[in-house]
């Protein structure tokens, strides 16, 4: 059972650890964005956390009507702050990929897919307009994913946690109602044992005590006849 706990409270600071030092990192983020752009399923839902190896598709509204955009996904990034963020300070992870936006500041035939097979890790996503605005850097013609998970665009849980989680839980599930049953029985047998035992002292105490009510007795006859 303490190994259990230990192993819970290990994998918990594991967990936590990340949305605190990314916490810590962004409290002086500014973001500034012409129009909206969200991570999603294939379906168009609004997607923060996703499974290693999921696919990540990518929406928008409010963006330049008739505009171009180059959509890359980044490593959750701690400074994004307009007219000064720049390409070759973000580690790119997919991208670039190349959108259009209708004249309604939608993406064209959104959602697209920006990533086949996504990895454990916090992300951000970022459009890049390449028809207004500075290339290559964000400004306020740009939009940016990553305010949604510990404001992070989104969020790839880790595969060790996936496993580690339902082992554990299957663990505290079977190991604690195993170490009560072997209790009880434990319990059962010495209380067994000590009846057998009082028991065993009983029959060995009764020849002694016949004995004595035997002699009694034929010594009792044995006067009576002398008399």
């Amino acid at each position: 059972m303490k190994k259990a706990l230990v192993l819970t409270t290990v994998l918990l600071i594991f967990t936590l650890a990340p949305y605190t030092l990314s916490n810590m990192k962004k409290s002086s983020t500014i973001v500034f964005a012409l129009g909206g752009i969200e991570s999603c399923d294939s379906a168009g839902n609004t997607v923060n956390e996703f499974n290693p190896s999921d696919q990540v598709y990518v929406k928008g509204s409010g963006l330049e009507a008739g505009g171009l955009y180059c959509i890359y996904i980044v490593e959750d990034y701690s400074s994004w702050t307009v007219s000064e963020t720049h390409i070759s300070d973000l580690y790119i992870v997919e991208g670039p990929i190349i959108v259009d936006v209708n004249a309604s500041g939608y993406v064209e035939n959104q959602p697209v897919l920006i990533w086949e097979s996504a990895s454990p890790g916090y992300y951000d996503i970022w459009a890049d307009s390449q028809t207004d605005g500075e290339t290559d850097v964000y400004d306020e013609c740009d939009a940016i994913d990553n305010l949604d998970v510990n404001n992070a665009g989104f969020f790839v849980i880790s595969e060790m946690l996936i496993i580690a989680i339902p082992v554990l839980f299957a663990y505290l599930l079977f190991s604690v109602p195993l170490k009560r049953r072997k209790s009880f029985r434990k319990q059962k047998n010495t209380s067994k044992s000590k009846v057998n035992s009082d028991h065993t002292k009983c029959i060995t105490k009764q020849p002694r005590h016949f004995k004595i009510t035997f002699k009694s007795h034929f010594s009792a006859i044995f006067q009576k006849k002398t008399k």
